[in-house]
């Protein structure tokens, strides 16, 4: 997706404690679960699933890239467990929708999911929490009206400008 607007997610993830805000956030929004393991995909994810789970004083896990979309590796045994899960900002969705796919393979049970910032719609069927919602217009390539008028893409996220 094109956008006229980024947010760069590593100034909430560079500062302990602007982090410690986010998931203390979430944290509240999903002892209402009892959940017992927190997942999140790597990089981003990971980081946040691991300060949600310590505040929550309970076990994180983390989910890779594999051939068909995230895999627990590493030996997480998720088999029977209650488990949350986050990311940390939605824009497509993709990777929180394999994070909870790759609990469902796992064994695990997703009993909810949340993330930092959402920046996109979020079509999953799990109960939903974001701690900030920015409502940046997003275009497909085709319809993009940046791309239209000449402007040169920059991907920041993607090791860009």
């Amino acid at each position: 997706m094109h956008s006229g607007f980024y947010f760069e997610k590593f100034r909430i993830l560079e500062d302990p404690a602007l982090l410690r805000l986010f998931s203390r956030d979430l944290s509240r929004f999903f002892r209402r679960f009892s959940p017992d393991r927190v997942a999140g995909p790597f990089t981003g994810g990971a980081i946040l699933a691991y300060e949600v789970a310590r505040i929550m004083g309970i076990r994180a896990a983390y989910a890779e890239k594999g051939e068909n979309g995230r895999v627990f590796r590493r030996g997480f045994n998720l088999s029977g467990e209650r488990v949350v899960v986050v990311d940390d900002v939605l824009t497509t969705g993709r990777s929180l929708t394999e994070t909870v796919r790759a609990v469902e393979e796992a064994g695990g049970e997703v009993v909810a999911v949340g993330v930092m910032v959402k920046r996109g719609e979020y079509g999953g069927r799990y109960p939903f929490h974001s701690v900030l919602e920015l409502n940046f217009p997003t275009y497909s390539p085709r319809e993009c009206p940046l791309c239209a008028s000449g402007l040169p893409i920059t991907s920041p996220g993607k090791g860009g400008v």
